[in-house]
């Protein structure tokens, strides 16, 4: 073979990647005001489009663009990847979580994830996603199925809640009883009581319902599986606002470790954006925060938000005369902040200016405070200090009424019922606790007072 075909030969290769069908590459979306962003993007759309037959630098161009918020894009170039890459897991997974996040649409989401299964049939979160897509089209058996198969893959308690979710369905509530309440006593969780409550109430155990029902209320996400499939997307998240967000979502997902190295890189692209140094604060990364507020109240002397946060530094670090002048700042600006008036109103009745601190605190729950229970029980705690037995009783069980589960406030509730005389309603208060079971030390503590006290009137 003389030197021209050779050539030749090399050239096809590099074109058709030995014999693969190239995929059309379609241009990228318009972006405006993100040159971060429009750069990161380019460079993978331009490395896809030097090799179309390429399922690796298609896959990237896909997450690239799913990490950044082009959802459908991402959906199109996934499937392209897939085609390319047909023993690649990511391309069709990915593709599969972004069909029901984006569009719902369950059934081209199975299809997708059974391609991504048949590749590598271990993974558990392709699993738990498969189960509960099924359970969402009403395919119990194959849902439970699935369930079953993450489970003994080791899923632990995210099999178990698919599976309690499956026998809530189908009305066989003691079903999930027996399932959940191993696991619960295991590793107790407030996912598990949710579910428990749900199964309590419908088999009649309202009392176990209750207490279950409260401290389900706790919940703030679902039950998952980490995947870590998922950690991949981080390095291609361009642009500032969606490295804020991705910090902000690893935050709230219970990752702050994951989130510092950005947060940290997000002030030190843009120092006086709030948003950034906001998130700083929610990390506690108060070393790098005090600064930049300093320098952010001396361009805005009169933003609450920002007293607000050099209000928490001063905390963390004990000052409590920082803090004070600091949410006492917040007041003059915002006159009903909620917050501002719990945080203000704890710190100066711990000082020793109790009725100050009432008064607070009772504006704080007037203008709608965060967490209207820790707020009555507080006030509860400095209502019986003073041996105002009735104030007391009254804000400790109203903090009852809202949770359920709240042992301390019923021991607390009982104390002061007792050393008011209301010996029968103490003892019922704190019955109530030990179902709770919790802080053995202050419920043994409260009924030696209670019979110290009942003995007394024989």
């Amino acid at each position: 073979m003389n030197g021209r075909p050779l050539c030749w030969l090399v050239f096809l290769v590099v074109v058709t990647g030995c014999g693969k069908e190239p995929i059309a590459l379609s241009p990228l979306p318009s972006i405006e005001g993100a040159p971060a962003l429009t750069a990161a993007l380019a460079k993978h759309h331009q490395a896809a489009a030097e090799d179309l037959t390429d399922g690796a630098r298609r896959g990237e161009l896909a997450i690239a663009l799913d990490a950044n918020g082009f959802d459908e894009e991402a959906i199109s170039v996934y499937g392209a990847a897939a085609r390319l890459a047909p023993d690649e897991f990511d391309w069709p997974y990915f593709q599969a979580l972004l069909l029901v996040q984006v569009r719902s649409d369950y059934e081209q989401a199975l299809t997708s994830i059974e391609a991504a299964i048949e590749v590598d049939e271990g993974y558990v979160p392709a699993w738990l996603s498969r189960g509960a897509w099924l359970r969402a089209l009403d395919r119990h058996e194959e849902a439970r199925q699935a369930y079953k198969r993450a489970a003994a893959l080791g899923a632990g308690a995210p099999a178990v809640v698919g599976l309690a979710h499956l026998h809530l369905d189908d009305g066989q509530f003691q079903a999930a009883v027996d399932l959940l309440e191993p696991v619960n006593q295991t590793t107790p969780d407030p996912r598990l009581e949710a579910l428990l409550g749900r199964a309590y109430r419908a088999l009649g155990r309202n009392d176990e319902a209750k207490i279950a029902s409260a401290r389900g209320s706790a919940a703030t996400t679902a039950m998952q599986w980490i995947d870590p499939k998922l950690s991949r997307h981080a390095a291609f998240i361009a642009g500032f606002s969606n490295r804020l967000l991705h910090a902000q979502n690893l935050i709230q997902a219970g990752r702050p470790r994951d989130a510092m190295a950005i947060a940290e890189s997000l002030v030190e692209d843009r120092p006086q954006d709030i948003a950034a140094i906001n998130t700083n604060a929610a990390l506690e990364r108060f070393d790098i925060v005090r600064a930049l507020l300093a320098d952010g109240l001396e361009l805005y002397p009169d933003d609450a938000r920002l007293h607000q946060m050099m209000a928490n530094v001063f905390r963390q670090e004990s000052d409590d005369a920082g803090a004070e002048r600091h949410l006492e700042l917040v007041l003059a600006a915002e006159p009903n902040n909620a917050r501002a008036l719990e945080e203000l109103g704890w710190l100066i009745a711990r000082q020793g200016r109790a009725d100050e601190g009432r008064a607070l605190l009772e504006r704080a729950l007037d203008n709608g405070a965060r967490e209207p229970k820790e707020v009555l029980y507080r006030l509860g705690l400095l209502y019986g200090t003073a041996g105002d037995w009735e104030a007391a009783v009254r804000r400790f069980h109203d903090a009852t009424q809202i949770d359920g589960s709240f042992t301390m406030a019923y021991v607390h509730l009982a104390r002061c019922l007792a050393e008011s005389g209301e010996h029968q309603q103490a003892l019922a208060a704190l019955d109530w606790a030990d179902r709770l079971g919790t802080h053995s030390n202050e419920r043994r503590s409260a009924r030696r007072r209670l019979s110290v006290l009942r003995k007394g009137l024989e």
